[in-house]
């Protein structure tokens, strides 16, 4: 433990030192027009781990957008993020939105070389609802005719799914449901090659397999995953990458490097020193782009441990937090807000329900919880150190500190536990196991409901592989969510969310405090990729300018090793940061 804190503080004295230089290297390469080519490797990283590729279980941002390359399911998003067909043909509805048909494109294969019917259509979706598998959140079907049931364990059939051949699959609902295309685009129920069986197994989390245009050739934990082309995949000429490489548990500065030297062609975990030298780079100015923010962030309270269980401690917390000074700490990326749904899909207007900072107003919470707190003696607040969960090298870490320093001033002492990302999801997804800790949500689909079921909805707790870190019940919300997925009128669903937000602004299970938005960077040479409006790096139409990279990595002066950089004949570029921070070693 000793040597990795060392490590871990040397490298984050040379990011300072790093951090002091006034350029980046430019971009690699040109933009050329043309059409798509064929071939090539795209090498990309994340700064967390991925726990496992299940579709009907993983359900993190990271794991998704791989998931997002392996798995096709019956429908998606266009560019324009509007809803349509994919393994489906097309989608018939019935006049009273219950029923829905979806006959399947033919000739579509797993990756096993395997053809996709409606009999496997209809097994995957068993397999995901099934009351052994750990699926986060099966109450978002729960309205499939015969669903509670089966996920129950009572039948061995899901009712509500039905076959009409071998080429097309019926769906029957209890009830109208607004957003029943959008779950059906989630990973949990895309067909899964029969290897998934019909019943969950640990072991096929890390060997996926789907009828998306990648598959998995290599998986190591912390490591990397290594996807290939599917060369039988449905969509001719599809993809036009030989292969994606995602390196796993890479700190953001490290990325920053090998993104300079070429070794990773598209980033966006950038640190705000160097996502600001890139913002201000001539050579970069118009590259790049802004992920659509569809993230909530904050902090979560458990509300079955105390001292959460106490409304009024929640309340304070929401009261006490200062979120303009939480934004001030990664200005562009992080922006202050205070309600559970982002703006891109509920603009806030005057009197819109939201949490507030108000100091003197969480000193009076924290006195009708019965833990009054003097300012000027000290005295007083909770007695207890409170256990906080945040994730290393994250920003939910630096977040967590600024919330223990302003918590400490209405008495409420946090003690931070900072943990590997497997760890955090492993801890607050499990009953009883965290008090309080980060809490960030990213769309599942761009709708209000995926910002309340999922998290603070009574049915999504469950005792392991819980959303709902809160664990939070409120029997009133339970009932409004109910009605706004039941209605088609968008007017009376907004309501209905805002009501909603009412109760969150009143019982604080969250504590809402921003929303983060990423800087994307690609290389020019990278080609066919933009910031998706709904899906997270949707990295499957990109492709490659092959000669425009290898003429790239034939520039000695992006050499590893010192004796490359004295010994090229011509370098074209200002030392990097990088080269400035070799002469510490």
């Amino acid at each position: 433990m000793r040597s990795i804190r060392t490590k871990i503080e040397l490298l984050g004295g040379l990011a300072l030192t790093w951090g002091c230089s006034t350029g980046v290297a430019p971009p690699i390469g040109e933009a050329r027009e043309g059409p798509p080519q064929q071939g090539g490797v795209l090498r990309t990283a994340f700064f967390t781990d991925v726990r496992g590729l299940d579709a009907a279980t993983a359900f993190d941002t990271a794991a998704s957008a791989i998931e997002s390359l392996v798995y096709d399911g019956l429908v998606t998003y266009d560019d324009e993020g509007k809803l349509v067909p994919q393994l489906a043909e097309r989608i018939d509805i019935s006049p009273d939105g219950k029923r829905y048909v979806f006959p399947l494109r033919r000739g579509v294969l797993f990756h096993d070389g395997a053809e996709l019917t409606a009999a496997d259509v209809k097994r995957s979706i068993q397999r995901a609802l099934h009351v052994k598998t750990p699926c986060p959140v099966p109450s978002y079907y729960e309205r499939i005719v015969g669903f509670a049931t089966y996920h129950d364990g009572k039948t061995e059939d899901l009712a509500g799914v039905k076959l009409d051949g071998d080429y097309q699959i019926t769906i029957e609902l209890t009830e109208p449901d607004a957003t029943f295309l959008h779950i059906m685009a989630l990973p949990i129920v895309a067909p899964v090659c029969a290897s998934a069986g019909k019943v969950w197994e640990r072991s096929f989390a890390s060997k996926p397999c789907g009828a998306g245009p990648f598959k998995v050739t290599r998986y190591e934990n912390g490591q990397i995953i290594k996807l290939v082309r599917h060369d039988g995949y449905w969509e001719k000429g599809k993809p036009h990458l030989d292969g994606i490489e995602w390196f796993l548990s890479m700190q953001s500065f490290t990325q920053r490097f090998k993104f300079e030297q070429g070794d990773l062609d598209y980033i966006r975990e950038l640190s705000e020193a160097d996502s600001l030298l890139y913002r201000t780079s001539p050579a970069w100015r118009g590259r790049g782009a802004w992920e659509p923010s569809l993230t909530t962030g904050g902090t979560f309270m458990n509300t079955e441990m105390a001292p959460f269980d106490n409304r009024h401690v929640r309340r304070a917390v929401s009261y006490a937090i200062d979120r303009e000074q939480l934004a001030s700490v990664r200005p562009g990326h992080v922006s202050a807000h205070a309600k559970m749904v982002p703006n891109v899909l509920i603009a806030p207007e005057p009197g819109y329900p939201q949490q507030t900072f108000d100091y003197e107003r969480a000193l009076e919470e924290m006195r009708l919880a019965g833990y009054a707190y003097d300012p000027k003696t000290g005295q007083g607040g909770y007695p207890k150190e409170i256990a906080y969960l945040a994730i290393l090298d994250s920003y939910a870490q630096t977040a967590a500190e600024i919330y223990q320093q302003q918590l400490a001033k209405i008495g409420l002492r946090l003690k931070i536990q900072v943990v590997g990302w497997p760890t955090f999801l492993a801890k607050t997804s499990r009953r009883k196991t965290a008090q309080m800790g980060f809490a960030g949500w990213h769309a599942d689909f761009p709708d209000a409901s995926t910002f309340f079921e999922p998290i603070l909805a009574t049915k999504s707790i469950q005792d392991e592989e819980s959303q709902n870190a809160a664990f939070f019940s409120h029997k009133p919300l339970d009932d409004l969510l109910d009605r706004a997925r039941r209605s088609t009128d968008e007017a009376e669903r907004k309501s209905l969310y805002r009501q909603a937000e009412e109760i969150v602004v009143q019982e604080a299970p969250w504590a809402t405090s921003y929303t983060y938005s990423y800087l994307e960077l690609w290389q020019p040479y990278v080609h066919g990729y933009k910031p998706h409006p709904v899906l997270s790096q949707h990295l499957r139409n990109a492709w490659l300018d092959r000669a425009q990279k290898k003429l790239a990595a034939a520039d000695c002066s992006r050499g590893h090793r010192l004796l490359d950089r004295l010994t090229c004949p011509r370098p074209r570029r200002a030392p990097t940061t990088l080269a400035l921070a070799r002469g510490f070693r």
